[in-house]
């Protein structure tokens, strides 16, 4: 089968995401870079362009021979740097860059213009070439890449040479312009470099967002495949229940037909007590088969194992005995309440189809440490030893075929695991198992102590 490779392509915000990603300060920052040069740029342009018309006065507006050859250059850099920090703003990285090399593009060649070609300012074209064809690529960087060369074979021919000959200067300014072009296109190449980097990294993100969704719907999936073979013993055992709390209600529906006004009134409301008995019956099997698994939240353990127990005693069969061994005191953990309520029923059939003659299920608190710590303990036949370190793998089973998926386990395992505990079985052939899940406190007992006794 052919694999489709993606089609990625570099946009403003693919780009943000990825400067963001880096996390450099040179990249991430870039919007923020632009806007500052661009602001403080503009300001001072225009501060240095007054003083000089103020200090040199009337010669002040442009002269070769006057630091930073006067005003103008430093006019002429006020509205590139403007529209610079007016781009940046808007996050409009491109064409912001692209204002501020146009800007200083124009200062350089203005400032050094009228000062003849071995003015050293202009061994910054190269620089400015290599640069400029780098970030803004090959028609941007090219097209000021060539107003610099330009510039720079004009000189010549503006500012006759004083001194030296024609030949000696010509050659000067040629072979300047050449290193410029050649410093161009070596901006070319780390341009493609760059960007073809920057299409490999926004690929390879696309995929890993892609892989991250996918493995999200795969989990959400698996957990309500862990569910389904819960949620079908359970109903089991609450059809059992139901079924018997409709014999006794259509009992009551005969006998009072056949009663006085007194007796159907007194049959009415026995009729009304067993259906407020059966429907919490059908309420848990609903909450259990609901695919969200809720929000870790602050709990009482002991508390929600007595009210687990009020639930499943219920439905137990007769021959099964429940009991709950509380430990009485607060232990506050942070837990999942409807991932408690799945990992506990898990366990609870899982001992009910290990006594297939009736027995009894333990459930049990406790405090050892600073931990709660939560037992199931059944009297059933018990865990060989050589599958004890199996039980947990996902599908490992010893039902037979079509009656078990092997997920039950599981899921406990990696509910005990997301919540910052561990579980341990206590087992051996004919004696029984006893699986304990262990829960850090989130309230320490001392501090559980200070509080009661204020």
């Amino acid at each position: 089968m052919r694999r489709v490779r993606p089609q990625v392509e570099l946009t403003q915000e693919s780009l943000f995401n990825f400067f963001s990603a880096t996390r450099l300060p040179l990249l991430s920052g870039l919007t923020s870079a632009l806007r500052w040069v661009g602001l403080v740029l503009s300001v001072s342009g225009f501060c240095y362009g007054c003083f000089a018309l103020a200090w040199w006065w009337p010669i002040g507006f442009w002269r070769a021979e006057l630091p930073g050859a006067s005003a103008l250059p430093a006019f002429v850099m006020v509205p590139g740097c403007t529209l610079t920090w007016w781009l940046a703003r808007r996050n409009r990285i491109k064409p912001a860059a692209i204002a501020l090399f146009i800007s200083i593009y124009l200062i350089s060649v203005l400032v050094t213009w009228g000062r003849g070609v071995f003015c050293t300012t202009w061994y910054l074209q190269p620089v400015l070439a290599l640069v400029a064809t780098c970030c803004l690529g090959g028609i941007a960087g090219l097209t000021l890449t060539l107003f610099g060369v330009v510039a720079l074979l004009s000189v010549p021919l503006v500012s006759p040479p004083q001194g030296e000959s024609h030949l000696f200067v010509w050659q000067h300014s040629v072979s300047l312009a050449s290193v410029t072009l050649a410093s161009a296109l070596a901006g070319l190449v780390a341009h493609h470099l760059l960007h073809s980097a920057l299409l490999l990294l926004e690929m390879q993100r696309s995929l890993q967002q892609e892989a991250q969704r996918a493995l999200r719907h795969r989990e959400r999936l698996l957990r309500h495949a862990m569910r389904v073979e819960t949620v079908g013993d359970l109903a089991g055992m609450v059809t059992h229940q139901l079924r018997n709390a409709f014999q006794v209600m259509l009992g009551h529906a005969s006998l009072g037909a056949l009663g006085d006004d007194a007796d159907r009134v007194r049959r009415l409301a026995l009729l009304t007590d067993e259906l407020s008995n059966a429907r919490p019956l059908l309420d848990q099997l609903m909450s259990l088969a609901h695919p969200d698994d809720g929000a870790p939240s602050l709990r009482d353990l002991d508390a929600e194992l007595r009210i687990f127990h009020e639930r499943a005693a219920r439905i137990m069969p007769s021959n099964i005995t429940l009991t709950l061994d509380s430990c009485g005191r607060e232990l506050s953990v942070q837990i999942n309440p409807r991932g408690l309520e799945h990992a506990l029923w898990n366990l609870v059939i899982n001992a009910r189809h290990a006594m297939p003659e009736g027995g009894s299920i333990t459930l049990r608190t406790a405090i050892t440490g600073e931990e709660a710590s939560l037992a199931i303990t059944d009297t059933g036949g018990g865990i060989a030893e050589e599958i004890r370190d199996l039980i947990f793998d996902p599908y490992f089973t010893t039902k037979p075929v079509g009656q078990g998926t092997g997920l039950g386990l599981a899921a406990v395992d990696r509910f005990v695991r997301s919540s910052n505990g561990r579980i341990k079985l206590n087992s051996g052939v004919g004696l029984g198992s006893e699986f304990v899940l262990t829960f850090p406190l989130a309230i320490p007992l001392a501090t559980a102590a200070a509080k009661s006794s204020t």
